[in-house]
């Protein structure tokens, strides 16, 4: 028996010229030590590495929506905005026949996300001129149409983004939230329309009152996201009237609720990047590179593997795949946490991404380990259905975790990074026949 597995591993030098014993690769917890013992275990499968712009991505309906803008020198620059709509507090609400407007704020409750240093900058406020129904659906390349007037109380003030201070009035204190000061005569305008069939119904007053977008300008403020669900995210009018001869103040509030559509629009802008690989994105999409792998969240780039050589496995009958494990060291930077979360795809004959088999047993990995600077795949299923013949051998695509609702950057070391194979991205198979 060991001399058929010896001349198994002799016969697979090409694309599989290691055959070893799985402790002599480093492999530190990833076979149960009963399977070490019947088994070999290769990591010499070829990888081929390429850098993929990513198209788009659904960013409507999540759990948060981006804000903000940073610059580094790695990937470039970061901008990000986001659209909502507003429904009424209840149908047909009454105002006082005469009042003036004192002031509107647009507040939205930060989530504590943030990313890049959080510095002063310059946000614009603008009504959308177009529908933005919750049932349409949209994503991060999408630019919803506004109107030209800028709806900033002051369009000179500059903002800086404090997701975890709160804020203390006179009687009480608020959560940590963007406040925007928006001009006296939106808050007019809402509370008093022309037709008062406008306030009758969410929509109704939807069709009249299309929503907000908020865009960050191009200085370098940090990127925030934004709860536009939570209870503080509204727009609150504040105004005063004539209360049989006193004065009285009061205000009214027209929240975000999870029946409003929002999305988030995403930009990157690669010209502004150090890399040569990562400017070839402004021109292309895909850019073959063996030595570093770029991994961004917020529809930025993702990482192509094609293992050309994964068949050679099938060369004898009944083989079985104790493990595969797809392990991915990182580059770290102190200035940027890595993704904490990665995930694994291939691409089906249709050209659509689809999850792995291992995906759906719960132990597939991916997680960042900060101690050893790397993230790991447990690919089993995947790589034991294609031996087999029951999937194709598809091109594999790493993605970052929470893409719609972060925008971190991760540098991967890709197949070619280094000559100490541990430090290299790296396929390891444990097989047994």
């Amino acid at each position: 028996m060991r001399k058929a597995l010896f001349l198994l591993c002799a016969v697979s030098l090409i694309g599989f010229s290691a055959c070893d014993k799985p402790t002599d690769l480093q492999a530190d917890g990833l076979l149960p030590q009963e399977d070490v013992l019947y088994a070999n275990q290769t990591d010499t499968a070829s990888i081929f590495s390429y850098i993929v712009r990513e198209d788009t991505l659904s960013t409507d309906e999540l759990s948060a929506c981006l804000l903000g803008s940073y610059t580094e020198e790695t990937f470039g620059r970061t901008l990000a905005s986001f659209a909502t709509q507003f429904v009424l507090s209840g149908a047909n609400p009454t105002f006082p026949e005469t009042f003036e407007v004192d002031s509107v704020i647009f507040s939205v409750a930060y989530t504590g996300y943030s990313y890049g240093s959080l510095g002063e900058g310059y946000l614009s406020v603008r009504e959308l001129s177009d529908d933005l129904p919750k049932s349409e659906g949209f994503n991060s390349s999408y630019n919803a149409p506004v109107l030209n007037e800028n709806l900033l109380a002051n369009p000179f003030q500059t903002f800086q983004f404090k997701p975890k201070t709160y804020l203390f009035g006179t009687e009480d204190s608020l959560s940590p939230q963007l406040r925007i000061p928006l001009k006296t005569a939106l808050g007019t305008r809402l509370m008093q329309p022309a037709d008062p069939t406008v306030l009758e119904s969410d929509e109704n007053f939807q069709a009249y009152f299309k929503g907000l977008k908020v865009e960050a300008g191009s200085y370098p403020m940090g990127v925030v996201a934004l709860d536009l669900t939570n209870i503080n995210s509204k727009i609150t009018v504040y105004y005063r009237f004539d209360n049989g001869g006193l004065a009285d103040t009061t205000f009214y509030e027209f929240p975000v609720t999870s029946d409003c559509g929002r999305y988030s629009q995403l930009q990157h802008f690669y010209q502004y990047a150090t890399q040569p690989e990562l400017q070839a994105l402004v021109t292309t999409d895909t850019i073959a590179n063996q030595a570093m792998m770029y991994l961004q969240a917020g529809a930025g780039t993702k990482t192509k593997l094609v293992l050309p050589n994964l068949l050679d496995l099938q060369m004898s009958e009944g083989r079985i795949v104790n493990k595969a494990e797809l392990v991915i060291p990182y580059e770290p930077d102190s200035r940027y946490a890595p993704a904490s979360q990665i995930f694994v795809f291939y691409q089906n004959s249709e050209g659509t991404l689809v999850a792995l088999p291992d995906q759906f047993s719960g132990n597939i990995g991916g997680g960042v380990e900060e101690s050893n600077k790397r993230y790991r795949l447990n690919i089993t299923q995947y790589v034991q259905k294609v031996i087999s013949g029951d999937l194709e051998n598809a091109p594999l695509f790493i993605v970052s975790g929470a893409a719609g609702v972060s925008v971190n950057r991760t540098v991967l070391h890709g197949p070619d990074f280094s000559n100490i194979s541990s430090e290299n991205t790296r396929l390891i198979i444990t097989y047994s026949n």
